[in-house]
């Protein structure tokens, strides 16, 4: 009996999180320590993007796109011990729309991009030196719409 109502309430918990759509966005920002200095950063939160369906028919398809972009950040110890203050800073601008600016200037005639894969990089040295980057990397196409107003 007990593995039945354990059953029934695990089902039970399965359905709930099924039906819960909600959608909770966490930005990505580099958090600096300490005495911050400097702090002027951007990072990713969402972006929707095209799936294959979206991209018109007769859409000229350019292959694979990449783009990147990071923020940096700096701790520097006020004292030599483990739980010292620091003093901190961090800049970068390590958002999807430096990444998609990225792409659009390597592919000048990219109309959109579907099929997106995001990808976070984070590098620390000993928790000193900082380094986030968002990859984004997909598949563009150009596509120009009819001109209604051409003869036929």
């Amino acid at each position: 009996m007990r593995r039945l109502a354990a059953l029934g309430i695990l089902l039970a918990a399965i359905a709930a999180a099924a039906q819960d759509n909600s959608y909770e966005a966490s930005p990505g920002l580099m958090l600096p320590k300490g005495l911050v200095l400097f702090y002027n950063n951007r990072a990713p939160l969402s972006y929707a993007t095209l799936t294959p369906r979206d991209v018109p028919a007769d859409a000229v398809q350019l292959g694979e796109v990449r783009g990147k972009s990071c923020q940096y950040g700096v701790a520097v110890p006020l004292t030599a011990s483990l739980t010292a203050t620091s003093v901190s800073g961090a800049s970068g601008d390590g958002g999807y729309w430096k990444a998609i600016e990225k792409i659009t200037q390597a592919h000048p005639d990219i109309t959109g991009i579907y099929d997106v894969k995001v990808d976070v990089h984070l590098i620390s040295f000993l928790g000193f030196i900082q380094r986030t980057c968002v990859e984004v990397l997909g598949r563009g196409f150009r596509w120009s719409p009819p001109n209604p107003s051409s003869p036929q």
